[in-house]
């Protein structure tokens, strides 16, 4: 059965972690190489953001790093804690602990935690991503929605803040206007093949198969390789 589109921007905020506060999404393969890339430029950033901290809070995360190659996700919350008490005021531990506490499935804390890094860090834009993934996940799709507006105020030329408006849209069954969000999203930059393949997911959901069709090929010219694409047009054959 194919899966809900909404289900890969919730298991991209899921996905955690193995070096730490860095998170290690790259190997995620609903992604297509396009936003890949730009997850693997945050974590660069990321990475430079560590290299300033002071060495106990560099100590604390590489045992925050162990903690999470092990699963010990409450282990590496109580770290974190004593990371958070170190730098208060650091949107990158906020952003750290509200996915720790997302694996623990306690999303109200996760909650709390996305909106203290947005605020300490009003530019960073995965940061407004998580927050909606996880809001969607737990059906709040109206304050899912207004996460998604803002990430496109922030960044009105950015194709991913469009689909993340589009997907949050299609979950609310407000099939034409996630079309609209679609056809921005594709208009702007970076292109990308995910994007295609999110349309698709609506027009097989409108019963329109041929358009769909169409969406999952023009993903493959994008990025010929891109097995979501292909698992779709395979699952689509006659």
């Amino acid at each position: 059965m194919m899966k809900n589109p909404i289900l890969h921007l919730t298991l991209f905020i899921i996905l955690v972690f193995s070096q730490g506060l860095k998170a290690q999404i790259i190997e995620f393969k609903d992604f297509d190489n396009v936003f890949k890339k730009k997850l693997i430029e945050n974590n660069k950033l990321l990475t430079e953001r560590i290299s300033n901290f002071p060495q106990v809070a560099k100590d604390i995360n590489s045992q925050i790093s162990s903690q999470v190659r092990q699963k010990n996700y409450s282990e590496a919350l109580f770290l974190a804690n004593k990371l958070d008490s170190i730098l208060p005021n650091n949107a990158d531990v906020k952003d750290f602990k509200a996915k720790m506490y997302i694996r623990l499935d306690d999303y109200e804390n996760a909650l709390n935690l996305f909106s203290e890094a947005i605020k300490l860090s009003p530019q960073n834009k995965w940061f407004y991503v998580s927050k909606a993934g996880l809001l969607a996940e737990m059906g709040k799709y109206d304050e899912a929605l207004l996460l998604a507006e803002a990430l496109i105020k922030l960044d009105t030329n950015w194709s991913f803040s469009y689909y993340l408006k589009a997907i949050v849209l299609a979950n609310q069954n407000k099939e034409n206007e996630s079309l609209m969000q679609f056809e921005k999203a594709i208009k702007v930059e970076p292109k990308s093949a995910m994007i295609y393949v999110g349309r698709g997911d609506l027009y097989l959901k409108l019963g329109k198969k041929d358009k769909a069709i169409e969406d999952y090929n023009k993903s493959l010219q994008i990025q010929p390789d891109y097995l979501l694409a292909t698992e779709r047009l395979l699952s689509l054959k006659d």
